[in-house]
């Protein structure tokens, strides 16, 4: 797998994610057993819009930058991801705000991913 490959899944991730905060916030909440707020909205359809702003970034490094150049930003967003991992596990397993169901499980899995991707196609 190349490592512009792996940045166009992380933009397709983030976009996902984008378009969840952004449009469907309730489906979110729902998934986490949050209560709904307009508050909580605005919150997340911030958060939405940084999620896209990652995915456009994400989606376009491999084309602004030579493959010396995407490696260094590989490094980026492979910390990136880790504080996205450090955070899931933190809500799952130890301030109970995220449930801790398999789609919590699969997003964490999916982050450790591209962190291990990001960092060993960096070399």
């Amino acid at each position: 797998m190349s490592l512009s490959l792996i940045f166009r899944l992380q933009a397709a991730f983030a976009a996902i994610w984008a378009l969840q905060l952004i449009f469907v916030p309730g489906m979110v909440f729902a998934q986490y057993q949050w209560g709904y707020s307009s508050e909580l909205v605005a919150i997340a359809q911030a958060t939405g819009t940084a999620m896209a702003g990652l995915a456009i970034l994400a989606y376009g490094i491999p084309n602004w930058t030579s493959e010396d150049q995407l490696k260094v930003a590989a490094k980026s967003l492979g910390t990136i991801a880790i504080l996205f991992l450090i955070m899931q596990l933190y809500q799952i397993l130890i301030s109970g705000m995220a449930p801790g169901g398999a789609m919590d499980w699969v997003s964490t899995l999916v982050t450790a991913l591209f962190a291990v991707g990001f960092f060993m196609k960096s070399k």
